[in-house]
């Protein structure tokens, strides 16, 4: 019975892996705006844009371009972290916009050890899971199950 309650633990703490991993990433980081007037010129169709702040993980995937004019299908392309610079694909040549770029940053950067603890939290989760079936093993065979 001990090793059913384990695997039954083990499956809950999986299930819930994926909303704690997100739960931590918001934790850590935190949402910024910025508008941008941007002109391109003949045969143009990206621009760089230099953010106020880092760009979290220093990834693209951290960051989201929209544009006023429907005929763009701007997408965050290149990252420079040295000089934080963001390399803005997908405009539609000679024409002004204004571009809005949401991203992350981090949230923790006053408390490099709370950053530190903070990407830890999924690690020790999976090691749990993975004391929780063991621990069903050892639990079955040392009690036949029982």
């Amino acid at each position: 019975m001990k090793s059913l309650a384990l695997m039954l633990g083990a499956a809950v703490v999986i299930l819930l892996l994926g909303a704690v991993i997100f739960a931590v990433n918001d934790f850590q980081t935190t949402d910024v705006q910025e508008p941008y007037n941007i002109t391109t010129g003949a045969n143009v169709t990206t621009t760089d844009i230099i953010l106020t702040q880092e760009l979290f993980g220093d990834n693209t995937i951290s960051a989201e371009v929209t544009s006023n004019l429907t005929s763009d299908a701007p997408i965050p392309s290149e990252y420079d972290s040295t000089t934080q610079t963001l390399t803005v694909a997908g405009l539609v040549e000679s024409q002004s916009r204004r571009l809005t770029i949401d991203y992350k940053t981090d949230g923790l950067w006053n408390f490099p050890g709370a950053g530190i603890a903070t990407r830890m939290w999924p690690v020790l989760l999976v090691l749990g899971v993975i004391g929780l079936i063991i621990g069903a093993i050892v639990a079955a065979v040392r009690h036949g199950g029982d």
